[in-house]
Formats: C-alpha cells, structure tokens, sequence
C-alpha cells in the first residue's frame, strides 16, 4: 500500500485532472440526469376497473367483479386479490408475490385473464381498465382552472384549449380531467307526447340510429375516372337530430323527433365537482412519464400558467469551508472541503448505471453522508500535517501519514458500510423505496475514501515547502489540545468507571426509548399537505354534498392566515390510488405553506379542524390523514374479516369497529362495507307478461332507456365526439309515480303501462 500512496501522491497534475473530469463530468450529467419525487418503484400492484352504469353493488359484484376474479384464479404468483363492488364500478387490486420469479410475466397473465372475459352485461360499453401501480403514475401537480365571468361553456372551451397546450409539455404522461363534462346532444321524450302519439322511446332510437349514417358504397368506374360512391346522412348540425323524421304515412301527418321531445345541445351529467380555493373549477390532475425530469415538467407547467420558478440557494459547502478554517490552514480547509462535491458529483455519476433518479430520497441519503465524507478526510488530512509538523519531507509525511491512519479510516467506512447495509434486504414496499438509502451512502462513502486515498496527499503537499514546518502555525489551538490531553488522561485512568457508567447510561437509554419515545417511521409533524375524506349518508344529492361541503371549505379558509396555501375539493369522489365516484362522497387535499414558515405543526393543524367539524351535524364520516411522505403504506392499521355470509360477517365487523371506538388513540376509523342506495325493486307478474307479449328483457331495457338514458348514435365535430342521448324528460324522470305508469312497447308495438 505504501508504494501506492507513494504513487498518487507524487502525482499532483493526475490528482488535478481526476478531480476536474469528476467536476465535469458530474456537473454534465447532473444537467441530464433525471429528477423525480420519489425513486422508481414497482409496487407490484394492479387495479383493475370496471364501469357498469346505472347498476347496483351487488349487479357489479355478480355480473362484473366474480367473473374477472374467477378468470384471475388461474394466475400463478399472485399474492392477493381484493375487490370492492361500488354503484358504477368495480375495482380489483392484484397484488403480486414479492419473490415472484417474473413479475412483467405474471402482469401479461393477469392482463390476459381480464381480456379472456367477455361476457359483461350490455351495459357494460368500455373495457376494462388496468393501472400498474408504480411510482411513476403518481400525479405530481394539479391545475384548476376557474372563472367569475364566463359561463360552464365557455370555460369549458378554454379548459379544453388549455389541457392541448397542457398535452405538448414533453415529459407529461397523462392528464386526468375533473369537471369537463362530454358535449352532449339530449333529446328528452315528453311522456304526454309518446300517449298521444302512442309512439315508443325504442321507437324514436331506431330513427335516429337509421338516419345518422356515414357508409361507403364502393366506387364507380368510368373510362376516363374513378369516384366513390359515399351515403353521406350524418347530422351537420346537432339540432338536425330535432328534424328526424319517426313516423309518416301516404296519408297522415309527418311525426319528428321535435314533436316528442326536447332537443338541446347540452353535456353530460356532472358526477364529479372539483371546487379549488372555494371556486367551481375545471381541475387537471397531471402525471408524468417515468423518464421525465419532474423539475423541469412542473417547471414548464408552471410557465405555462405564468407561476414563478422557486429557487433554492446552496449555503451547504461554504458552510463547512468556513468551519474548517478554524482548525486548518485554508489550502487544507479548501482541498478537504472539496471532498463534498467531489464525492457527490461522482454518486451523482453512478446512479444512473443503477437506473435510480435524483429523488428526495436519494438527497436525502446524500446529506447523511455528507458529514460522514469530510470526517475521513479531516483525519488524514491533519495526520498528515503532524508528519510535516515532526520534521518529515512533504512527500514522505503524506505517505507516512496516510499508512499510520488508512486502517482506521477504512475500518471506520466498513462499520458505517455495516449500520446501513441490513436497508438492503429490507422487504416489502418499504424496502422497496429505501433501497436507494443504502446504495447512495455506499457509493459515497467508496468514492470518499478513493479521494481521500489518492487524491487529497497530492493537492495537500503541493502546498508545502520543502523547509521543516514548526508548529507556531496553530499556536492559539494549543491550549485548547492541553485541556483535551488533560481530560482525557482523566478519563483513561478511571476508564472501568467509565466504562460502568457509560454501560449505564445506555442501558438507561434503551429503556426510556423503549417506554416513552415512539417509533415513528415518517414523522408527520413537519408535512405540507392533509387530507379530508368525506362521507355523507346513502342517498345524498350531489349538489346537497356541495352545499354541505361548502361548511368544511368555510373552516379551512378560517385557519389563521399563513398556514394554508391552497385548497381543493373534488365533491363526487373519493381519492385513492384509483378514484371511485359517488354522490356522497367529497375529498378535500390541503396544502399548507413551508413548515419552517408557519408557527404550528400539521398535526397541530390538524386536530384544529378536526375539532371544528366534529361540531357539525349531518355527516356520516369524516376521517383526516396527514401526507408524511415517503411510500403509499395505507393506514397504520388495517383489519380484513373475511366470509362468505353477508350477515355474519356484518355483525363481526360492527363488534370489531364498536371495541376500536373505545381504545385510546384510536381515530378515523373507516370501513369499505359501504351500505348502497335505496333501491325501488320492480316485481313482475310472469304471467301477465307473457299474455301482454312482453318479456323481463322489454321490461329492463325500457326502464334504463327512460331513466339513465341510451346513447343512440355519435358524431365527430372538430376533436370531439359528440354523444347522443334518448331518455325521458327531467320532470318525469324525477317522480317516482311515473315509474308505474311508464309505457312498455309490446311485439305487437302496443304501449302497456308497467303497472
């Protein structure tokens, strides 16, 4: 080792060169290497989810969710499967093994055992939608845009203008629109008429379906040309819809869609309302693509809605650089203080070849080690100082001073090797996103001791002359080093005092840690966001969860000034990984400003307004939960009862929920057995039916018609596909008696009331 120090230390313009190429070359690809939230994670999950419109839980469990989980059955390496049957959707996690031998083999499975189902009701009109979960899909800003002046439509239209421009940022992987509601064509039958007329809805569909045709009839050939031959009957105008002609004889009068119904050129039902700062938006809820720089995505983001850039100044190295000096010369100071970039530009090298992103969690790795690095280089640093200080040549007191302390500094990186090395065999999620601790530390640490090996001697001695160096240099430390060898004699002639004591006071520490200080993996106390998840009962109309809603928003708006950033709140919808939707559901996501800017904590801000809406009436549940960062781990503690006997296990999850309620400390409790909506059951006499010519198929298709509406036909006009809808008017649709007196077409086209 001694002819290796030699080597490098006599080498003075390499130890130049090596530090300058680190320089650039980690400058280089810190301006290329990618910037992201969290590091790239796998969380070996898949949701799938499926919309049935219209239909109840247990119709989405029967017809929907039992089917796709007898299919995924037959895959190997899956770990767990959890459904959850809602109104409208079904949503299924797959959670996969976490040994599993070839996890992308098992998703391919998964994705074909969904594909393999085909057999979904009618109503059923979009595929299933399967979501990887990984880090990357995790959204990392959202826009709302909302105005005082302009009208939905109007809005809406700049909304839409807004998410194209949105779209051409490179590094935006998906947008999820919130409030755009779908331009649609209504044609909204008038019960009176189809009396009057004794005219059918089905009827009415089967003209406009026959009359909004686009076909081409081949081509017509000709010695000198060729045409096409085009049936061209498709609306240039939506309200044309009105002029369709739905029945006509020799004789009598002609019968439009314009004498049976309403027509408007309208859009969809809202089923979510995002509301930011207490304002109606139109919210864009953005996620970037796994390669992109999320520095520069939200940056561009933020240009685009003219926000200012924040800047983030670097005291750190002229922090160090001003303590050395105390204690060195400054050419030692400033070449020990050089480790820090150095070492990090050359981690900042390195990852990339590990596929890992410059994430919070590798910066923060980074800053544990930042202390870690310098430590080793001040001890070879100062050792080699003493040997010039005793009367060595420069080269010979970096040589000899790096030999008398190499196999401690190197025992002192393998102990600090040792302590993180268990994060790499972590298991689970967890491990999953700490892995990155480790591997930073690790890298740092190698490249620390490589620089403080075969770089730093050489840039130290160039600095010394070749005439004996007395120790006058640092004269006023010498009664401070006097003191310290006083002590320290003290200490050394009482060490098994010593040693009695400091066994107790550890012994004292393991204890009170154990009894008072709780184990807290991501503390909460100096997070930046919170969450509300609002329940109101069964039932509940989605403008009455906005008015109620609008109590919640009150109280966050009310929070001492300088605490909130921002507010926003999707009414409709109840945030996860994967949303579901439902009238009377809300979530509510605060931003506060930076802790280091406000006087109380999250958890302090937290229990404020928890306090103040516990005080309000009409709510089923409002539960809170504070984003402490670091994985999405779910709730500290979660509780599966599992049967196949709805009751029983009902009742069993009562007496569960009922003894949590009385522990202490336990809060937001939340269950997923979600009881669904009133339902008005239509009972049917078979035999009537069949004397009437009718059959249950009639008798359901109908009542959806009337009620939720059939899209009948679309037409492409600019970017969007317009819908068209045929359902009864909002006044009958809203009146429950009409139900008994709605008119079902027979096989003869006779009308019959349903009761």
């Amino acid at each position: 080792m001694t002819q290796i120090f030699e080597f490098f230390a006599k080498r003075h313009l390499l130890a130049t060169l090596i530090t300058i190429m680190v320089l650039l070359i980690g400058i280089m690809t810190l301006l290329d290497i990618n910037r992201s939230q969290f590091p790239k994670v796998d969380l070996g999950t898949l949701v799938i989810s499926t919309r049935y419109p219209g239909a109840s839980p247990e119709d989405v469990e029967l017809n929907v969710t039992n089917k796709l989980e007898d299919e995924l059955k037959s895959v190997v390496d899956v770990r767990r499967v959890v459904s959850t049957s809602m109104e409208n959707v079904s949503i299924i996690s797959v959670i996969l093994e976490a040994d599993a031998s070839d996890p992308e083999k098992t998703k391919n499975e998964i994705r074909e055992a969904v594909a393999r189902v085909s057999d979904f009701p009618e109503e059923v009109t979009e595929s299933p939608v399967i979501t990887d979960i990984k880090t990357s899909i995790f959204p990392i800003v959202e826009v709302g845009v909302a105005s005082d002046s302009l009208n939905y439509k109007e809005l809406r239209e700049y909304a839409r203008l807004f998410e194209k421009k949105l779209k051409d940022i490179p590094g935006i992987a998906s947008i999820k629109r919130y409030g755009f509601q779908a331009r649609e064509v209504k044609v909204e039958v008038s019960p009176s008429k189809i009396n009057e007329y004794q005219i059918p809805m089905r009827e009415i569909i089967m003209a406009i379906q026959s009359r909004n045709i686009r076909a081409t009839g081949g081509s017509l050939e000709s010695y000198t040309s060729e045409k096409n031959v085009v049936t061209l009957a498709q609306f240039r105008d939506p309200l044309e819809v009105g002029n369709v002609i739905v029945r006509s004889t020799f004789e009598g009068p002609q019968i439009r869609v314009k004498d049976l119904a309403v027509v408007s050129d309208d859009f969809d039902d809202a089923s979510v309302i995002p509301k930011m700062n207490g304002e109606r938006a139109i919210s864009f809820l953005i996620s970037k693509a796994e390669n992109a720089d999320v520095i520069e995505t939200v940056d561009a983001i933020k240009n685009l809605v003219m926000e200012e850039k924040e800047n983030m100044p670097m005291i750190g190295l002229a922090f160090v650089l001003a303590v050395l000096t105390l204690f060195l010369n400054l050419r030692t100071s400033f070449w020990v203080a050089m480790g820090i970039p150095l070492t990090l530009f050359g981690v900042i090298i390195l990852l990339p070849y590990y596929d890992v992103n410059l994430d919070s969690i590798t910066l923060t790795a980074m800053i544990i080690v930042i202390g870690i690095v310098v430590d080793d280089a001040i001890i070879i640093s100062e050792n080699i100082h003493r040997r010039r200080e005793l009367g060595d040549s420069p080269l010979d007191s970096a040589v000899k001073g790096l030999r008398e302390v190499s196999l401690p500094v190197i025992t002192t990186v393998l102990t600090t090797l040792l302590a993180f090395a268990p994060m790499f065999f972590m298991g689970g999620m967890l491990g999953k996103f700490v892995y990155v601790i480790p591997l930073t530390i690790t890298l740092a640490l190698v490249i620390s001791l490589f620089e403080s090996f075969f770089i730093l001697p050489a840039h130290l001695i160039k600095g010394f002359n070749n005439k004996k160096t007395g120790a006058a240099e640092r004269n006023w430390f010498e009664p401070v080093k006097n003191l310290f060898e006083k002590i320290l004699g003290s200490f050394l002639r009482g060490r098994y005092i010593i040693l009695l004591v400091s066994l107790g006071v550890l012994g004292g520490t393991l204890w009170y840690g154990a009894n008072y200080i709780d184990f807290v993996l991501f503390p909460t106390s100096g997070a930046d966001a919170f969450y509300a998840r609002i329940e109101l009962p069964i039932g509940t109309s989605l403008d009455a969860t906005i008015e109620k809603t609008a109590e919640i928003e009150k109280i966050i708006a009310e929070l001492p000034k300088g605490e909130v950033e921002s507010y926003a709140i999707r009414v409709g919808a109840y945030a996860d990984l994967i949303d579901s939707e439902s009238e009377n559901y809300a979530t509510l996501a605060v931003n506060l400003t930076p802790y280091s800017t406000r006087e109380r904590t999250a958890d302090e801000i937290v229990e404020d307004a928890r306090a103040k809406t516990d005080k309000l009436k009409g709510y089923k549940n409002i539960n809170f939960s504070i984003d402490a960062g670091g994985p999405p781990t779910g709730s500290p503690v979660t509780v599966q009862i599992v049967g196949s006997n709805d009751i029983v296990r009902k009742q069993l999850a009562d007496s569960v929920a009922a003894f949590l309620k009385k522990l202490e400390g336990v809060k937001d409790i939340t269950r997923d057995d979600k009881v669904g909506k009133e339902q008005v059951e239509v009972k049917l006499d078979y035999q009537k039916l069949a004397r009437l010519g009718l059959t249950v198929a009639d008798i359901a298709q109908n009542v959806r018609i009337a009620y939720d509406g059939q899209v009948v036909t679309s037409i492409r006009y600019g970017d969007e596909d317009v819908a068209f809808r045929v359902m009864l008017n909002k006044s009958a649709r809203k009146r429950l008696s009409y139900l008994r007196k709605l008119q079902i077409p027979n096989r003869q086209f006779r009308l019959i009331p349903l009761s």
